[in-house]
């Protein structure tokens, strides 16, 4: 527990293990957090497991100012499991599918307009990253999480990428008819001309931030 980020009302005490908060699973830290800030201050249904027992409890989340923000805490410490290889597997497990799952709620908010497109980062930032990582470890999750980061968008219904092949797959299955080569082309041409201005537009936003 953090006693100075403890509300007055508070019923989670140390030990308590966070099943769920708001009916979703709670299996690692970013999924708390996730939960917090969609809440938004909001009170939490909380599912503990203390001393053997399935509790429900209803927590007021802290307001803390950060970085000029206003963030929501548990005002509690989380505990660190023990390295070893069934831990490094299931958080690692874990780990890959919230990043997954905020890189599709990253893909949604830019398209509906709540992200906009001067904060995406292209190879000049990633390069500017890697200069900033402090170690081995750092260096490696920062490749984990550009390769994942390029999976998932390399899979987007966009022509000249995979996601675009299956699309016009699918097109073809659902008419029973083959795309001709002509017109697969030119829908390839759009697709490639559209990543390239995009690449640039991101290239010269990450050249201006160094500056």
């Amino acid at each position: 527990m953090i006693p100075e980020y403890l509300s007055e009302d508070t019923v989670l005490q140390a030990g308590d293990k966070i099943l769920m908060i708001n009916e979703d699973k709670t299996r690692i830290k970013s999924d708390v957090d996730h939960i917090l800030r969609k809440a938004n201050g909001e009170n939490l249904d909380i599912v503990v497991e203390r001393n053997g027992e399935v509790i429900h409890l209803d927590v007021a989340p802290v307001a803390i100012e950060y970085g000029g923000m206003t963030r929501y805490i548990l005002g509690v410490e989380v505990e660190q499991k023990e390295r070893n290889l069934a831990n490094n597997l299931y958080f690692g497990f874990w780990e890959t599918v919230e990043f997954l799952s905020s890189t599709k709620d990253g893909f949604v908010m830019l398209v509906t307009g709540n992200v906009q497109l001067n904060q995406m980062t292209g190879p000049v930032g990633i390069s500017e990253m890697v200069v900033q990582t402090s170690g081995v470890q750092d260096f490696v999750y920062l490749l984990s999480v550009v390769s994942l980061s390029l999976g998932v968008t390399n899979l987007l219904p966009i022509p000249a990428l995979d996601g675009g092949k299956i699309v016009l797959l699918l097109v073809e299955a659902i008419r029973k008819k083959k795309i001709s080569e002509e017109m697969e082309l030119k829908i390839q041409t759009v697709g490639f001309t559209f990543l390239i201005l995009l690449s640039l537009y991101v290239s010269f936003n990450d050249v201006a931030r160094l500056f």
